[in-house]
């Protein structure tokens, strides 16, 4: 899921490039719409990434990733990513990191857990909170030298 306002086309087009679908939309701007059609692509057998913490604050985690997986029954695997060297844009929200050409970059996995529909609305705020805590943990994982 790509941000579908203006900011979000260079990435679209990167991630249609390199062959990834692409769904446009953001907690303002089509968000509902944008999760309803990733439930479809996952009921329909496609994996499914989304920035957690998407338009901020930077690494406090939003319930969509949590209600989405647990509405369609999927397992949630918390994903950490860098790169070094890289430039960090500090104005931006997220301090967002950009490899230089040549770098590395590193990828961490967390442990996948699967969420029961959600009945409760303090259960999906445990279930978001367990997300925060486990992609924190993911991404304290030293880099591989």
């Amino acid at each position: 899921m790509v941000a579908g306002d203006p900011r979000g086309d260079p990435l679209a087009m990167l991630c249609r490039l390199i062959g990834f679908g692409v769904v446009r939309g953001n907690s303002r701007d089509g968000g509902l719409n944008a999760l309803l059609q990733l439930a479809n692509e996952l009921m329909n057998g496609a994996c499914v990434i989304l920035t957690a913490d998407g338009g901020g604050p930077a690494r406090t985690a939003k319930v969509g990733a949590v209600a989405l997986a647990s509405s369609v029954g999927v397992p949630l695997i918390p994903v950490a990513a860098d790169c070094r060297p890289a430039i960090e844009e500090r104005h931006k929200w997220d301090a967002a990191r950009n490899p230089l050409p040549f770098g590395n970059l590193f990828v961490f996995l967390g442990l996948a857990r699967r969420f029961e529909p959600f009945e409760e609305s303090s259960s999906i705020d445990e279930a978001r909170s367990w997300l925060e805590a486990a992609l924190t943990r993911t991404g304290l994982t030293p880099p591989l030298r």
